[in-house]
């Protein structure tokens, strides 16, 4: 027995799932290639760190680490902090 979707408008339904896979798809022009340390930093980023939390846990200065955020950033295309860490998981190279 087929169960009936939960969402009964069929309309609403296809624009919910078209946003869903938006949202699930990968950035444009494929995976990036972040150096490690962008991904380090990235990691911790993803956590809810902040750039000091960061250098403190890596061992860099604070600056280092906002270059690297700056360069990760320009390549997932992101503007944001937020966006970086979303991009890089859609991209599959953050879990």
């Amino acid at each position: 027995r087929a169960l009936a979707p939960r969402i009964a408008d069929p309309e609403l339904r296809a624009e919910l799932l078209a946003a869903c896979a938006l949202l699930t798809a990968p950035p444009p022009g494929g995976n990036p290639a972040l150096a490690p340390r962008e991904l380090d930093v990235l990691t911790w980023v993803a956590t809810g760190a902040t750039n000091a939390a960061v250098a403190d846990r890596l061992g860099l200065r604070p600056e280092t680490v906002k270059g690297y955020l700056r360069s990760a950033m320009r390549k997932l295309g992101a503007h944001t902090r937020g966006e970086a860490v979303t991009a890089a998981r859609r991209a599959g190279v953050l879990p």
